[in-house]
This record gives C-alpha cells, sequence and structure tokens, in this order.
C-alpha cells in the first residue's frame, strides 16, 4: 500500500508540474479600433481617396478622434513639422501637402495608431517564478495612418505598420533570485 501512495504522490506531482505553465502570466493590450485586423484597416485606409473624400466619409471609414478615438487633432504647424525636412526642398512634397501649407489655418490633419498585441510568458514556470529564465512571445499588429484635409476634403494620406508582429524574447539570470539584489541593496541605502 506504501508503494501505491508513493506512486500517487509523484504522479500528481508530475501532474502539477506540468501544469505549472499555464500558471505564467499573460497580457493582452489593445488599443480600441473599429477594425477587426490590420487587413481590415488597410482596406478602410485605401477607400479614401485624396481629392474626393470628405471629412464625414473619413470619419464613416472609422477614422474619427471624436467616437473611435485614438487619433491626434493636428494643425497646419503639426503637419509641417511632421512632413517637411530641413534638406529636402519644398517642390519634393506631394501636391497636397504643399495645398495644406499655402492653405494654413484651413488644413488640419489626423493622425491614428491602432494596435492589438498579445504577450505570453511561456516555458519553465520554474525558471520564470524564480527569475532563472523569463521567455516571452509577442504576438499582433500595429496600423499607423495620417490623413491630411483642407477645407474638409482629403488632401494626401500616408499609412505604414506591421501587419504581423512575432516576437520572441528571452531574458536570462544566472543568480536567478539574486540577480540585481546588489541594485536592490544600494537603493535601499541611499
Amino acid at each position: 500500500m506504501g508503494s501505491l501512495s508513493r506512486l500517487l504522490g509523484l504522479l500528481s506531482w508530475a501532474l502539477l508540474l506540468a501544469g505549472c505553465g499555464s500558471l505564467l502570466p499573460s497580457e493582452r493590450a489593445e488599443v480600441l479600433s473599429p477594425f477587426r485586423d490590420y487587413t481590415d484597416a488597410e482596406i478602410r485606409y485605401s477607400q479614401a481617396m485624396p481629392g474626393t473624400t470628405t471629412r464625414p466619409e473619413l470619419f464613416s471609414l472609422g477614422f474619427d478622434p471624436l467616437i473611435q478615438g485614438n487619433g491626434r487633432m493636428l494643425s497646419f504647424i503639426d503637419v509641417r513639422l511632421m512632413f517637411v525636412q530641413p534638406n529636402v526642398p519644398i517642390d519634393y512634397l506631394p501636391d497636397g501637402l504643399i495645398k495644406c501649407l499655402e492653405a494654413k489655418d484651413r488644413c488640419i490633419g489626423y493622425a491614428f495608431e491602432f494596435t492589438k498585441t498579445d504577450t505570453q510568458r511561456v516555458g519553465s514556470f520554474w525558471a520564470d517564478v524564480f527569475n532563472f529564465r523569463k521567455n516571452r512571445e509577442y504576438q499582433g499588429w500595429v496600423f499607423r495612418a495620417v490623413f491630411v484635409l483642407v477645407d474638409d476634403v482629403l488632401v494626401h494620406k500616408v499609412s505604414n505598420g506591421e501587419p504581423n508582429i512575432r516576437r520572441y524574447e528571452v531574458k536570462r539570470n544566472p543568480l536567478g533570485p539574486l540577480q540585481g539584489a546588489g541594485e536592490f541593496f544600494s537603493d535601499q541605502l541611499k
């Protein structure tokens, strides 16, 4: 009977240790947006046409800083600082930006950044808890867009982003829980 209880005890510990990976913390960060994913944001962005799209139409596509949020409102000075560089002649700029600079106060811009990331701690629970090794997987997407309007009509747009973020980070501490203890104690002495 004693060997059976020992076997059950060992089996219980094995199951506990095998399931510890799910005890690692995880994070999910999302900048709320009207877009399901990067492709959806890109498709709606492509529907905004310089020279024809109005401010209400732009807002209906999901690029509304007041209702959808996560957008910055830009003055024409902000637009100038964003696009005009010291060693680049003005005539190198796209026509819509030149029109904006000439329109001054009638020019406004909107800058958006939508992100969705998921961070999972993976690997050994015990190595993570005792600070020997922390492994993280990052997945998600980021979409950025800037729209420039003159008299409530889109004159210029530009976008960039990362459609498929896949990163893996490993942080090793050979001294485990003692790693950084010297910094901690020196901070306490100050």
